[in-house]
Protein backbone atom coordinates (compact mmCIF):
# COMPACT_ATOMS: atom_id res chain seq x y z
CA UNK A 1 0.00 0.00 0.00
CA UNK A 2 1.28 3.41 -0.84
CA UNK A 3 2.52 5.51 2.22
CA UNK A 4 0.36 8.05 4.32
CA UNK A 5 1.70 10.99 6.20
CA UNK A 6 1.18 10.27 9.47
CA UNK A 7 -1.82 11.91 11.08
CA UNK A 8 -2.84 13.48 14.46
CA UNK A 9 -3.18 11.39 17.42
CA UNK A 10 -6.42 10.70 18.47
CA UNK A 11 -6.10 13.58 21.87
CA UNK A 12 -5.10 16.32 19.42
CA UNK A 13 -8.31 16.01 17.07
CA UNK A 14 -10.00 17.31 20.53
CA UNK A 15 -7.81 20.29 20.71
CA UNK A 16 -7.01 20.94 17.06
CA UNK A 17 -3.50 21.29 17.82
CA UNK A 18 -2.17 19.08 15.12
CA UNK A 19 -0.64 21.65 12.89
CA UNK A 20 0.75 18.60 10.39
CA UNK A 21 -2.76 17.76 9.10
CA UNK A 22 -2.67 19.78 6.01
CA UNK A 23 -1.03 17.53 3.68
CA UNK A 24 -1.08 13.53 3.38
CA UNK A 25 1.69 13.27 0.74
CA UNK A 26 3.70 10.25 1.86
CA UNK A 27 7.26 12.46 2.54
CA UNK A 28 7.85 10.31 5.73
CA UNK A 29 9.65 8.49 2.68
CA UNK A 30 13.28 9.03 2.63
CA UNK A 31 14.33 9.88 -1.53
CA UNK A 32 17.40 11.56 -2.63
CA UNK A 33 15.93 14.62 -4.79
CA UNK A 34 19.57 15.87 -7.00
CA UNK A 35 18.99 18.97 -7.02
CA UNK A 36 22.10 21.81 -6.34
CA UNK A 37 21.54 23.36 -2.70
CA UNK A 38 24.42 26.10 -4.41
CA UNK A 39 21.84 28.27 -6.17
CA UNK A 40 20.45 32.09 -6.10
CA UNK A 41 17.31 29.95 -5.03
CA UNK A 42 18.63 28.13 -2.51
CA UNK A 43 20.24 31.28 -1.36
CA UNK A 44 17.19 33.41 -1.58
CA UNK A 45 15.32 31.09 0.41
CA UNK A 46 17.41 30.86 3.30
CA UNK A 47 17.31 34.95 3.25
CA UNK A 48 13.78 35.05 3.25
CA UNK A 49 13.59 32.88 6.41
CA UNK A 50 14.99 35.26 8.42
CA UNK A 51 12.30 38.20 7.84
CA UNK A 52 9.45 35.54 6.29
CA UNK A 53 7.87 32.97 8.45
CA UNK A 54 8.85 29.62 7.06
CA UNK A 55 10.17 31.70 3.92
CA UNK A 56 7.09 31.65 2.31
CA UNK A 57 3.41 33.49 2.11
CA UNK A 58 1.57 30.41 1.71
CA UNK A 59 1.77 26.72 2.74
CA UNK A 60 1.50 25.72 -0.98
CA UNK A 61 4.72 27.18 -1.66
CA UNK A 62 7.52 25.61 0.52
CA UNK A 63 8.92 22.33 1.28
CA UNK A 64 5.97 20.64 3.58
CA UNK A 65 3.73 21.05 0.37
CA UNK A 66 6.49 19.10 -1.67
CA UNK A 67 8.85 21.68 -2.55
CA UNK A 68 11.74 19.79 -1.46
CA UNK A 69 14.59 20.89 -0.64
CA UNK A 70 13.34 24.62 -1.57
CA UNK A 71 11.24 26.15 -3.48
CA UNK A 72 12.43 27.16 -7.00
CA UNK A 73 12.74 31.50 -6.76
CA UNK A 74 10.47 32.70 -9.62
CA UNK A 75 12.14 35.70 -11.59
CA UNK A 76 9.53 35.75 -14.13
CA UNK A 77 6.59 34.81 -16.12
CA UNK A 78 5.84 34.54 -19.54
CA UNK A 79 2.74 32.76 -21.45
CA UNK A 80 2.96 29.20 -20.45
CA UNK A 81 6.66 29.26 -19.51
CA UNK A 82 8.63 30.32 -16.23
CA UNK A 83 11.72 31.38 -15.04
CA UNK A 84 13.52 31.36 -11.91
CA UNK A 85 16.53 33.07 -10.41
CA UNK A 86 18.85 30.80 -11.63
CA UNK A 87 18.02 30.80 -14.70
CA UNK A 88 15.90 27.86 -15.08
CA UNK A 89 12.84 27.95 -17.44
CA UNK A 90 9.71 25.24 -17.37
CA UNK A 91 7.03 24.78 -19.18
CA UNK A 92 4.62 25.70 -16.46
CA UNK A 93 1.04 23.65 -15.47
CA UNK A 94 1.02 25.58 -11.52
CA UNK A 95 -0.27 28.44 -13.20
CA UNK A 96 -0.84 29.85 -9.86
CA UNK A 97 -3.27 27.02 -8.85
CA UNK A 98 -5.60 27.82 -11.30
CA UNK A 99 -5.94 31.46 -12.01
CA UNK A 100 -3.45 31.65 -14.95
CA UNK A 101 -6.28 30.37 -17.33
CA UNK A 102 -4.78 33.15 -20.21
CA UNK A 103 -0.51 32.41 -18.73
CA UNK A 104 1.50 34.39 -17.50
CA UNK A 105 1.06 38.33 -17.95
CA UNK A 106 -2.05 38.48 -20.25
CA UNK A 107 -1.20 41.08 -22.32
CA UNK A 108 -4.93 42.42 -23.22
CA UNK A 109 -5.51 42.21 -19.15
CA UNK A 110 -2.83 43.85 -18.25
CA UNK A 111 -3.07 46.69 -19.99
CA UNK A 112 -6.96 47.56 -19.60
CA UNK A 113 -5.30 47.05 -15.32
CA UNK A 114 -2.84 49.94 -15.95
CA UNK A 115 -4.97 52.00 -18.03
CA UNK A 116 -8.09 51.54 -15.67
CA UNK A 117 -5.52 52.83 -12.98
CA UNK A 118 -4.36 55.58 -15.01
CA UNK A 119 -7.74 56.85 -16.32
CA UNK A 120 -9.49 56.07 -12.84
CA UNK A 121 -7.24 55.50 -9.79
CA UNK A 122 -6.78 51.92 -8.18
CA UNK A 123 -9.50 52.20 -5.19
CA UNK A 124 -12.43 54.24 -4.33
CA UNK A 125 -14.36 52.62 -1.10
CA UNK A 126 -17.29 54.24 -3.32
CA UNK A 127 -19.26 53.14 -6.06
CA UNK A 128 -18.52 53.43 -9.45
CA UNK A 129 -19.93 52.02 -12.92
CA UNK A 130 -17.42 48.79 -13.58
CA UNK A 131 -18.46 47.06 -10.80
CA UNK A 132 -22.21 46.81 -12.43
CA UNK A 133 -20.04 45.86 -15.66
CA UNK A 134 -18.61 43.31 -13.91
CA UNK A 135 -21.85 41.46 -12.49
CA UNK A 136 -23.51 41.77 -15.79
CA UNK A 137 -21.26 39.89 -17.49
CA UNK A 138 -21.06 37.03 -14.55
CA UNK A 139 -24.21 37.08 -14.81
CA UNK A 140 -24.72 36.07 -18.67
CA UNK A 141 -22.50 33.69 -18.43
CA UNK A 142 -24.15 32.14 -14.90
CA UNK A 143 -28.05 32.59 -14.80
CA UNK A 144 -28.19 31.30 -11.46
CA UNK A 145 -26.20 34.53 -10.34
CA UNK A 146 -28.75 36.93 -10.82
CA UNK A 147 -27.26 39.18 -8.26
CA UNK A 148 -23.26 39.64 -7.24
CA UNK A 149 -21.29 40.62 -4.41
CA UNK A 150 -17.34 40.68 -4.87
CA UNK A 151 -14.48 40.33 -2.38
CA UNK A 152 -10.87 39.63 -2.52
CA UNK A 153 -10.43 35.80 -2.37
CA UNK A 154 -11.92 32.47 -2.72
CA UNK A 155 -11.88 32.17 0.90
CA UNK A 156 -13.89 35.07 1.91
CA UNK A 157 -16.24 34.63 -0.65
CA UNK A 158 -16.83 30.98 0.65
CA UNK A 159 -16.96 32.20 3.94
CA UNK A 160 -19.99 34.72 3.35
CA UNK A 161 -21.75 32.39 1.27
CA UNK A 162 -21.76 29.92 4.35
CA UNK A 163 -23.18 32.74 6.35
CA UNK A 164 -26.13 34.08 3.91
CA UNK A 165 -27.34 30.17 3.70
CA UNK A 166 -27.39 29.88 7.26
CA UNK A 167 -29.12 33.39 7.71
CA UNK A 168 -32.25 32.50 5.16
CA UNK A 169 -32.36 29.42 6.64
CA UNK A 170 -31.57 29.91 10.70
CA UNK A 171 -29.93 26.86 10.72
CA UNK A 172 -26.13 26.61 11.58
CA UNK A 173 -24.72 22.90 10.65
CA UNK A 174 -23.64 22.45 7.11
CA UNK A 175 -22.25 19.17 5.55
CA UNK A 176 -19.20 18.92 2.98
CA UNK A 177 -16.62 16.68 1.85
CA UNK A 178 -13.73 14.53 2.85
CA UNK A 179 -10.78 16.13 1.09
CA UNK A 180 -12.44 19.32 -0.28
CA UNK A 181 -11.02 23.17 0.50
CA UNK A 182 -13.32 25.74 0.77
CA UNK A 183 -11.00 28.40 2.28
CA UNK A 184 -8.97 28.70 5.62
CA UNK A 185 -11.85 30.15 7.75
CA UNK A 186 -13.04 28.43 10.44
CA UNK A 187 -16.37 28.07 8.67
CA UNK A 188 -15.26 25.77 6.48
CA UNK A 189 -11.52 24.13 7.08
CA UNK A 190 -12.44 21.30 7.80
CA UNK A 191 -11.33 17.30 6.86
CA UNK A 192 -9.00 18.40 4.28
CA UNK A 193 -6.59 16.00 3.12
CA UNK A 194 -6.23 14.37 6.66
CA UNK A 195 -4.20 11.02 7.40
CA UNK A 196 -6.77 8.15 6.23
CA UNK A 197 -6.20 6.71 9.99
CA UNK A 198 -7.88 9.79 11.51
CA UNK A 199 -10.89 10.13 9.37
CA UNK A 200 -13.03 7.68 11.16
CA UNK A 201 -15.71 5.18 10.09
CA UNK A 202 -16.63 5.63 6.20
CA UNK A 203 -20.66 5.75 7.60
CA UNK A 204 -19.41 8.61 10.40
CA UNK A 205 -16.93 10.56 9.37
CA UNK A 206 -15.12 12.68 11.42
CA UNK A 207 -15.21 16.02 11.18
CA UNK A 208 -11.17 17.62 11.44
CA UNK A 209 -10.53 20.66 11.92
CA UNK A 210 -7.37 21.38 9.08
CA UNK A 211 -5.02 23.55 11.30
CA UNK A 212 -4.43 24.62 14.55
CA UNK A 213 -5.98 26.83 16.21
CA UNK A 214 -9.44 25.93 14.83
CA UNK A 215 -11.29 25.51 17.72
CA UNK A 216 -12.94 22.14 18.29
CA UNK A 217 -15.95 23.42 19.35
CA UNK A 218 -16.64 24.58 15.45
CA UNK A 219 -16.41 21.37 14.32
CA UNK A 220 -19.82 20.54 15.78
CA UNK A 221 -21.43 23.04 12.73
CA UNK A 222 -19.81 20.92 10.36
CA UNK A 223 -20.98 17.44 8.95
CA UNK A 224 -18.19 15.99 6.78
CA UNK A 225 -19.41 12.95 4.25
CA UNK A 226 -17.54 10.76 1.29
CA UNK A 227 -17.79 12.25 -2.16
CA UNK A 228 -20.04 10.30 -4.58
CA UNK A 229 -22.08 8.11 -2.15
CA UNK A 230 -26.04 9.17 -2.41
CA UNK A 231 -27.40 7.05 -0.40
CA UNK A 232 -25.19 7.73 2.55
CA UNK A 233 -25.90 11.82 1.69
CA UNK A 234 -29.58 10.70 1.98
CA UNK A 235 -29.66 8.89 5.01
CA UNK A 236 -27.19 11.55 7.25
CA UNK A 237 -29.86 14.14 5.69
CA UNK A 238 -32.91 12.40 7.06
CA UNK A 239 -30.83 11.79 10.48
CA UNK A 240 -30.29 15.21 10.79
CA UNK A 241 -33.18 16.69 9.47
CA UNK A 242 -33.88 20.57 10.24
CA UNK A 243 -30.49 20.63 11.38
CA UNK A 244 -28.97 21.70 7.88
CA UNK A 245 -28.71 25.00 6.05
CA UNK A 246 -26.76 24.27 3.36
CA UNK A 247 -24.83 21.60 1.43
CA UNK A 248 -21.04 23.20 0.15
CA UNK A 249 -19.38 21.65 -2.51
CA UNK A 250 -16.41 21.64 -5.54
CA UNK A 251 -18.60 20.38 -8.64
CA UNK A 252 -15.78 18.72 -9.58
CA UNK A 253 -13.64 17.64 -6.60
CA UNK A 254 -10.43 19.60 -7.50
CA UNK A 255 -8.51 19.63 -4.28
CA UNK A 256 -7.79 16.05 -3.88
CA UNK A 257 -6.28 15.13 -7.40
CA UNK A 258 -9.01 15.67 -9.80
CA UNK A 259 -12.47 13.57 -9.40
CA UNK A 260 -15.43 14.58 -11.00
CA UNK A 261 -19.01 13.69 -9.70
CA UNK A 262 -20.70 9.99 -10.83
CA UNK A 263 -22.95 10.14 -12.95
CA UNK A 264 -26.17 12.19 -11.68
CA UNK A 265 -24.75 12.97 -8.51
CA UNK A 266 -25.17 17.20 -8.69
CA UNK A 267 -28.42 16.56 -9.95
CA UNK A 268 -29.77 14.31 -6.93
CA UNK A 269 -27.62 16.82 -4.77
CA UNK A 270 -30.08 19.25 -6.16
CA UNK A 271 -33.08 17.38 -5.88
CA UNK A 272 -32.12 16.03 -2.36
CA UNK A 273 -31.47 20.16 -1.11
CA UNK A 274 -34.80 20.80 -2.54
CA UNK A 275 -36.83 18.59 -0.68
CA UNK A 276 -34.98 18.58 2.61
CA UNK A 277 -35.50 22.94 2.14
CA UNK A 278 -31.77 23.29 2.38
CA UNK A 279 -29.48 25.55 0.01
CA UNK A 280 -26.70 24.27 -2.62
CA UNK A 281 -23.52 26.24 -3.11
CA UNK A 282 -21.52 25.32 -5.55
CA UNK A 283 -18.05 26.13 -4.92
CA UNK A 284 -16.85 26.94 -8.27
CA UNK A 285 -13.59 28.80 -7.35
CA UNK A 286 -11.57 26.23 -9.43
CA UNK A 287 -14.44 25.05 -11.80
CA UNK A 288 -15.77 28.68 -12.45
CA UNK A 289 -14.58 29.65 -16.11
CA UNK A 290 -12.42 26.66 -16.18
CA UNK A 291 -15.07 24.01 -16.60
CA UNK A 292 -17.07 25.99 -19.12
CA UNK A 293 -17.56 29.41 -19.83
CA UNK A 294 -20.52 29.15 -17.28
CA UNK A 295 -18.63 26.74 -15.30
CA UNK A 296 -19.51 23.61 -13.34
CA UNK A 297 -23.05 24.58 -13.47
CA UNK A 298 -23.39 24.96 -17.53
CA UNK A 299 -21.06 21.53 -18.14
CA UNK A 300 -23.87 19.49 -15.82
CA UNK A 301 -26.90 21.59 -15.78
CA UNK A 302 -27.44 21.92 -12.81
CA UNK A 303 -28.00 25.05 -11.13
CA UNK A 304 -26.75 25.97 -7.57
CA UNK A 305 -28.74 28.37 -5.25
CA UNK A 306 -25.22 30.19 -3.98
CA UNK A 307 -22.35 30.10 -6.55
CA UNK A 308 -18.56 31.53 -5.18
CA UNK A 309 -16.11 32.32 -8.11
CA UNK A 310 -12.27 33.65 -7.88
CA UNK A 311 -9.63 32.37 -9.24
CA UNK A 312 -9.41 32.11 -13.06
CA UNK A 313 -12.01 35.33 -12.78
CA UNK A 314 -9.12 37.41 -12.71
CA UNK A 315 -6.88 35.78 -14.87
CA UNK A 316 -3.69 36.32 -11.77
CA UNK A 317 -5.32 39.56 -10.36
CA UNK A 318 -6.62 39.33 -6.67
CA UNK A 319 -10.87 38.84 -7.19
CA UNK A 320 -13.31 36.54 -5.94
CA UNK A 321 -17.31 36.58 -6.16
CA UNK A 322 -20.67 35.19 -4.52
CA UNK A 323 -23.98 35.18 -5.95
CA UNK A 324 -27.41 33.54 -6.17
CA UNK A 325 -30.66 34.50 -7.06
CA UNK A 326 -32.94 37.47 -6.45
CA UNK A 327 -34.61 36.00 -3.87
CA UNK A 328 -31.61 34.20 -2.24
CA UNK A 329 -29.09 37.35 -2.13
CA UNK A 330 -32.06 39.70 -0.87
CA UNK A 331 -31.16 39.80 2.95
CA UNK A 332 -27.72 41.02 1.69
CA UNK A 333 -29.08 43.58 -0.45
CA UNK A 334 -31.48 44.40 3.06
CA UNK A 335 -27.52 45.06 4.92
CA UNK A 336 -29.64 42.56 7.23
CA UNK A 337 -26.27 40.40 6.37
CA UNK A 338 -22.83 42.38 6.46
CA UNK A 339 -21.07 41.78 3.40
CA UNK A 340 -17.89 44.55 3.97
CA UNK A 341 -14.22 44.96 2.78
CA UNK A 342 -12.14 48.13 1.91
CA UNK A 343 -10.73 46.84 -1.08
CA UNK A 344 -13.70 45.00 -2.35
CA UNK A 345 -14.72 45.69 -6.19
CA UNK A 346 -11.38 47.86 -6.23
CA UNK A 347 -10.18 49.13 -9.96
CA UNK A 348 -7.36 46.91 -10.02
CA UNK A 349 -9.85 43.85 -9.79
CA UNK A 350 -12.89 44.62 -11.77
CA UNK A 351 -10.48 45.85 -14.67
CA UNK A 352 -8.70 42.35 -14.62
CA UNK A 353 -12.17 40.41 -14.52
CA UNK A 354 -13.54 42.70 -17.25
CA UNK A 355 -11.07 42.02 -19.39
CA UNK A 356 -10.54 38.70 -18.66
CA UNK A 357 -14.19 37.78 -19.14
CA UNK A 358 -13.84 39.10 -22.52
CA UNK A 359 -10.82 37.12 -23.42
CA UNK A 360 -12.29 34.55 -22.67
CA UNK A 361 -15.24 35.19 -24.70
CA UNK A 362 -13.13 35.72 -28.37
CA UNK A 363 -13.83 32.90 -30.49
CA UNK A 364 -12.01 29.42 -30.26
CA UNK A 365 -10.50 30.04 -26.68
CA UNK A 366 -12.57 27.12 -25.30
CA UNK A 367 -12.12 24.54 -28.11
CA UNK A 368 -8.19 25.63 -27.76
CA UNK A 369 -8.16 24.78 -23.92
CA UNK A 370 -9.61 21.29 -24.94
CA UNK A 371 -7.90 20.46 -27.41
CA UNK A 372 -4.23 21.02 -26.03
CA UNK A 373 -5.85 19.93 -22.33
CA UNK A 374 -7.07 16.76 -23.94
CA UNK A 375 -3.69 15.95 -26.34
CA UNK A 376 -1.90 16.57 -22.57
CA UNK A 377 -3.57 14.04 -20.71
CA UNK A 378 -4.55 10.98 -23.45
CA UNK A 379 -0.86 11.30 -24.17
CA UNK A 380 0.21 11.21 -20.48
CA UNK A 381 -2.62 7.70 -20.69
CA UNK A 382 -0.36 6.48 -23.42
CA UNK A 383 2.57 6.67 -22.34
CA UNK A 384 2.38 5.25 -18.95
CA UNK A 385 0.38 2.02 -20.39
CA UNK A 386 3.23 1.34 -23.01
CA UNK A 387 5.40 1.64 -19.75
CA UNK A 388 3.02 -1.18 -18.26
CA UNK A 389 2.67 1.56 -15.14
CA UNK A 390 -0.83 1.81 -13.72
CA UNK A 391 -2.21 5.32 -13.52
CA UNK A 392 -5.50 6.82 -13.02
CA UNK A 393 -5.45 10.16 -15.62
CA UNK A 394 -8.61 11.95 -15.02
CA UNK A 395 -9.67 15.12 -16.33
CA UNK A 396 -12.47 17.77 -16.67
CA UNK A 397 -11.94 20.31 -19.38
CA UNK A 398 -8.63 22.39 -19.03
CA UNK A 399 -7.18 20.61 -15.42
CA UNK A 400 -6.74 17.01 -14.84
CA UNK A 401 -4.05 14.68 -12.36
CA UNK A 402 -2.71 11.67 -13.02
CA UNK A 403 -2.73 9.14 -9.68
CA UNK A 404 -0.93 5.85 -9.95
CA UNK A 405 -3.22 3.81 -9.05
CA UNK A 406 -4.73 0.86 -10.65
CA UNK A 407 -8.06 1.97 -9.25
CA UNK A 408 -10.25 4.69 -10.20
CA UNK A 409 -10.38 7.51 -8.08
CA UNK A 410 -14.19 8.52 -6.92
CA UNK A 411 -13.51 10.28 -3.59
CA UNK A 412 -10.76 11.58 -1.05
CA UNK A 413 -10.66 7.69 0.44
CA UNK A 414 -9.57 6.06 -2.84
CA UNK A 415 -6.83 8.90 -3.26
CA UNK A 416 -5.31 8.59 0.42
CA UNK A 417 -5.45 4.76 0.48
CA UNK A 418 -4.43 3.62 -3.33
CA UNK A 419 -3.04 7.03 -4.65
CA UNK A 420 0.91 5.98 -4.95
CA UNK A 421 2.39 9.71 -3.60
CA UNK A 422 5.94 8.84 -3.62
CA UNK A 423 5.86 7.52 -7.11
CA UNK A 424 4.10 11.05 -7.95
CA UNK A 425 6.96 12.98 -6.15
CA UNK A 426 9.54 11.27 -8.38
CA UNK A 427 7.69 12.46 -11.60
CA UNK A 428 7.39 15.83 -10.02
CA UNK A 429 10.88 15.67 -9.64
CA UNK A 430 11.98 14.04 -13.06
CA UNK A 431 10.30 16.59 -14.72
CA UNK A 432 11.37 19.48 -12.98
CA UNK A 433 14.77 18.84 -14.15
CA UNK A 434 13.24 18.66 -17.87
CA UNK A 435 12.23 21.98 -17.48
CA UNK A 436 8.03 20.87 -16.81
CA UNK A 437 6.46 22.45 -13.71
CA UNK A 438 3.62 20.96 -11.53
CA UNK A 439 2.62 21.32 -8.16
CA UNK A 440 5.09 17.95 -6.48
CA UNK A 441 1.73 16.91 -4.14
CA UNK A 442 0.06 14.12 -5.88
CA UNK A 443 -3.35 15.14 -4.81
CA UNK A 444 -3.08 18.25 -6.72
CA UNK A 445 -3.66 19.21 -10.78
CA UNK A 446 -2.47 19.89 -13.93
CA UNK A 447 -3.81 23.15 -14.85
CA UNK A 448 -3.35 24.76 -18.69
CA UNK A 449 -3.85 27.79 -20.13
CA UNK A 450 -4.45 29.48 -23.76
CA UNK A 451 -0.63 30.39 -23.91
CA UNK A 452 -0.08 26.27 -23.72
CA UNK A 453 1.01 25.43 -27.68
CA UNK A 454 0.91 22.51 -29.34
CA UNK A 455 4.61 22.39 -28.73
CA UNK A 456 3.93 22.75 -25.14
CA UNK A 457 2.14 19.77 -24.90
CA UNK A 458 4.66 17.77 -27.48
CA UNK A 459 8.00 18.85 -25.18
CA UNK A 460 6.17 17.83 -22.32
CA UNK A 461 5.19 14.71 -23.36
CA UNK A 462 8.69 13.90 -24.27
CA UNK A 463 10.00 15.03 -21.26
CA UNK A 464 7.77 12.80 -19.20
CA UNK A 465 8.62 9.75 -21.85
CA UNK A 466 12.08 10.43 -21.04
CA UNK A 467 11.72 10.51 -17.32
CA UNK A 468 9.28 7.09 -16.82
CA UNK A 469 12.75 4.94 -16.57
CA UNK A 470 12.96 6.48 -13.15
CA UNK A 471 9.99 5.92 -11.97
Amino acid sequence: MPAVASGAKSDDLQSGNDAKRFFNLGYNTPMSISLDPNTRSFELFKRAQEVVAGGVTSIVRGPSAGWLPYPPMIQRGDGSHLYDVDENEYIDYVLGHGPLILGHRPRNVTQAVAEAILEYGNMFALPYEMEQQVAEKIRDRMPSMELVKFNNSGSEATHCAVRLARALTGRNKIIKFEGQYHGWTDATEYSYQPAIKDLGPRTAPRTIPAAAGTPMEFAQFVITQPWNDADLLRKTLHDHRGEIAAIITEPVMANSGVIPPAPGYLKFLRELTREHDILLIFDEVITGLRAARGGAQELYDVRPDITVLAKALGAGFGVAAYGGSRAVMEPVARDEILHAGTYNGNVVAMSAASATLDELDKPGTYEHLERVSAKLATGAQEIFARAGIPVQVQRVASFFQIYFSSKPIREYRDAAQYADLVKFRKMQVALRKRGVLIYPNGLGRWFLSTAHTNSDIEATLNALEDAVPEL
